[in-house]
């Protein structure tokens, strides 16, 4: 079944505005697959008690030399950046995910810190994580995978 006409207030509106469809269609495209994307991981991270924004800081933390960050280096890192990161960084720091401290340096900057408790809760979502990645990219060949990372980094602005 094809799809019903636009009505003409909305095509008219549309035509004003300079839509171009497949621009729309691609920018919907992209919420949803982040929709659905989110929805996965949530629920996959929800067994090993974390959120996505927990799971994104023990992550970036993870990948640095030492396992600290300072928050502002954190929040630029992030895949997605919660409300109030420094408020989300507490919450981390009473569950022992992660300790937070002043830098020596600059008493202006909070540093993060992953602690074992956190490399723990890490060591069991990471599985979680990368098995519902694989079931959400299950039709893909590794080509397509890297082609779509591609053009989705590019539209970040992201390296690949």
């Amino acid at each position: 079944m094809s799809p019903s006409p636009e009505p003409a207030r909305f095509t008219a509106l549309a035509r004003g505005a300079g839509r171009d469809r497949e621009r729309s269609r691609a920018a919907v495209a992209v919420l949803r697959a982040n929709a659905t994307v989110s929805r996965a991981l949530d629920r996959a991270l929800a067994e090993a008690g974390l959120t996505l924004p927990q799971f994104n800081v023990l992550m970036e933390l993870a990948v640095t030399p030492d396992g600290a960050l300072a928050l502002y280096e954190l929040n630029d890192r992030l895949v997605t950046t919660p409300p109030n990161l420094s408020w989300l960084s507490g919450r981390m720091a009473d569950a022992g995910l992660v300790t937070k401290q002043r830098s020596a340096a600059d008493a202006r900057v909070a540093v993060l810190a992953l602690t074992e408790a956190g490399w723990a809760a890490l060591e069991r979502a990471l599985p979680l994580v990368s098995d519902a990645e694989r079931a959400l990219l299950a039709a893909y060949e590794p080509a397509e995978l890297a082609v779509m990372a591609e053009l989705l980094s590019r539209l970040v602005g992201a390296p690949t």
